[in-house]
């Protein structure tokens, strides 16, 4: 992934706004260790996964790299969180403030795939990606676009490489950018 700055369309803000709200996991406005280990908490009681095993261990620690890979990227100030002006202050330069994502979608990806066929089932991706806090609407739009064969499921490998480019990239073109979209009131 390079810099892709050029290809950041006007929904470039946006999408990083969503992304620190569901990463403030307590909402206080600053992201910190924490948000991170609740973040990781809730997806694994989401899915009935216990934290000891070995796929709650992995997400555990996807998450925790995924943290201090941004930490030490983003805390302009070093008081050990990020606020939102900080996370905010990368817009159109992705660098590599995300570039520890990898583990914490590996992770996510893997552990979603209940029953270790490669496959991710499309309620199991709902339950995931509501549990992260993201809405259900959109998140079954993102759903659709990533089930490319129309069988209702998506490759675990497939997943883990849109959630790394939906971090990692400012691009407006990519699977999962209708997460940014306005949700109808219900």
């Amino acid at each position: 992934m390079g810099h892709e700055s050029a290809q950041a369309g006007s929904g470039a803000r946006e999408r990083l706004l969503l992304r620190f709200r569901i990463l403030d996991s307590d909402g206080n406005g600053y992201l910190d260790e924490s948000d991170f280990d609740r973040l990781a908490t809730r997806v694994l009681s989401a899915v009935g996964e216990p934290r000891g095993s070995a796929k709650g261990q992995a997400v555990v620690n996807g998450h925790r790299r995924f943290w201090a890979g941004l930490r030490a990227t983003l805390d302009a100030d070093g008081d050990g969180r990020i606020s939102r002006e900080e996370y905010l202050a990368r817009l159109g330069d992705p660098g590599d403030a995300e570039h520890t994502v990898t583990d914490y979608a590996t992770s996510v990806a893997a552990l979603v795939d209940r029953d270790d066929d490669g496959y991710v089932e499309r309620d199991d991706f709902l339950t995931c990606m509501t549990a992260s806090g993201f809405a259900r609407a959109n998140s079954e739009a993102v759903f659709e676009e990533l089930d490319e064969s129309g069988h209702g499921r998506i490759a675990v490998d497939h997943w883990a490489a849109a959630i790394v480019d939906w971090y990692r990239s400012e691009r407006t073109d990519i699977p999962g950018h209708v997460l940014v979209a306005p949700t109808p009131d219900p």
